[in-house]
């Protein structure tokens, strides 16, 4: 049997003479585990417990345990814990390498440490893995700041173990079919499975274009064919499909029959759109369509505009305003989105200017602007958060039963954080009962005003860029830029960003 005791003052130093290292070859597993011990001693302790163990079936039973608790501890070094595993997925024994396999699926998605997700990952390709397709793309939904997608190890392992197979379509297999859960994967683990996927395929299938083919493919065989059958019905009905798994979410609750408000919206976009002539109908998303709702009602003079109209309308309104570029970024890591219409308008759709004209016109009327500095007064008060929100008809806040003489005017409806999301006065995570208030808001918003003066981070920052990326939105972000002056910016999913001037306290 391995022996574990061990005298651990005996230990040297690395040029201390052979005697300490005959004693972590002797007895290596205490070394291993004591976390008072120099990395090298227990990373060469790993390396000697490993030898040591072939010798009998019972101490390679006994490493193999002590290495797999130890290589979930992402509080070890990550040095210490891809040695570990390492020897783990050296081991050529098919029930030890069955278990190592196992080992390798569950800890895909959840590895916090990239060093150790780089060798999982790695493992998982060369080896051939496929059953590991799943967690590879839960945990290539996860953002990794300052790594390129195509560069990401869950994206080259995902490749390798698709067989030629393009991997759009291999995601949408798990999508459409996400596998039964292991016992210890959490409760709604296909559920999660099937949001990730849809998640990356948002990040594979921009537009929605792929995906949009192969639901015209009848021998589709889902494992739930209801998603099909809600995305078949997105397609004909609404003329869009929600491209990240929050839209997917998003779009559920717009079909739920049980909510009556959604199903007259439902009933009443789709009378719109089967309207729209097909350049109005390009580029057309799932956030554009309370916009077009809203125009179409009271807004008519700017839904009968064209493209080239509203872009030319969009460029001569914002010549002659004030407008303040950002210029602050976190460790300089990010260099700030410019925010010029120029330099976006080729990637701008009819909708996206029927957007952005619509959300201008109802900023600057005098009830918004009013409002918003009383939310700026509360936000500067609060120094534990910033202040967020949606922007929406007055029939849609709340229960929608306000009197109101006026249903389709344009109101800010105020969402402070909960209390156990206020990370700082530089941050707003927008609570759930906002974001299940806003399936039919025309954008979400929140607020930079923790000094009077914020120019240097007047437009939304790389974190606001991904939160209109991950849930479709188009959003607003209100800069203090003096006293009684803020400035506006629009963006969208894509990463466009348009400054839309300034509105002053009246």
């Amino acid at each position: 049997m391995l022996i574990v005791a061990l005298s651990l003052a005996s230990l040297g130093t690395p040029g201390c003479s052979s005697s300490a290292a005959a004693r972590i070859e002797r007895e290596p597993l205490t070394v291993l585990r004591n976390p008072q011990r120099p990395l090298w001693e227990r990373e060469n302790a790993a390396d000697a417990a490993w030898k040591q163990a072939q010798n009998s079936p019972e101490d390679k039973a006994a490493v193999r345990a002590t290495f797999k608790e130890m290589v979930w501890s992402s509080s070890l070094p990550a040095s210490l814990r891809t040695k570990l595993y390492k020897h783990l997925a050296s081991d050529t024994d098919p029930e030890s390498l069955e278990d190592t396999r196992k080992l390798t699926r569950l800890m895909i998605p959840r590895e916090p440490s990239r060093e150790m997700e780089l060798v999982l990952c790695q493992t998982a390709g060369a080896k051939g893995w496929t059953d590991c397709i799943p967690a590879l793309i839960r945990s290539y939904s996860r953002p990794v700041p300052l790594v390129k997608d195509e560069d990401r190890a869950e994206r080259i392992a995902l490749i390798q173990l698709s067989g030629g197979t393009p991997l759009v379509e291999v995601v949408f297999g798990v999508f459409l079919n996400p596998p039964d859960e292991d016992p210890d994967s959490p409760a709604d683990f296909r559920a999660r499975t099937r949001a990730d996927a849809y998640d990356v395929l948002g990040r594979l299938d921009v537009s929605g274009a792929y995906r949009k083919r192969l639901l015209e493919d009848a021998t589709l065989t889902p494992g739930d064919d209801s998603v099909v059958r809600l995305l078949r019905r997105s397609v004909a009905e609404l003329k869009v499909i929600p491209i990240s798994g929050e839209e997917l979410r998003w779009l559920e609750r717009l079909a739920d029959p049980k909510i009556p408000r959604n199903v007259a919206w439902w009933a009443e976009v789709q009378a719109i759109v089967a309207t729209m002539p097909p350049d109005k109908l390009d580029g057309l998303q799932l956030r554009h369509l309370e916009p077009v709702r809203v125009a179409s009602k009271f807004h008519p003079d700017l839904f009968a505009k064209d493209r080239s109209m509203l872009l030319s309308e969009l460029k001569s309104v914002l010549a002659n305003r004030k407008t303040v570029q950002r210029s602050n970024e976190a460790q300089g890591t990010v260099k700030a989105a410019k925010e010029q219409v120029e330099v976006w308008e080729h990637g701008l759709s009819w909708a996206d200017l029927l957007t952005i004209a619509l959300l201008d016109r109802s900023v600057r009327q005098k009830d918004f602007v009013d409002r918003m500095f009383i939310y700026v007064d509360l936000d500067r008060a609060d120094t534990t958060t910033e202040y967020g929100g949606l922007v929406l008809t007055a029939h849609n806040v709340g229960d929608g039963k306000a009197t109101v003489s006026d249903p389709g005017k344009v109101v800010a409806w105020l969402f402070p954080p909960r209390p156990g999301q206020r990370p700082n006065d530089n941050e707003f995570v927008a609570p759930e009962e906002m974001i299940l208030s806003s399936d039919r808001a025309i954008a979400h918003f929140h607020f930079h005003v923790h000094r009077a003066r914020n120019s240097e981070v007047a437009g939304p920052s790389h974190g606001d860029l991904a939160y209109a990326a991950r849930n479709g939105r188009d959003c607003l972000v209100f800069t203090s830029i003096g006293t009684e002056e803020l400035n506006v910016d629009y963006y969208q999913p894509n990463g466009i960003v348009i400054d839309l001037g300034t509105i002053e306290k009246k």
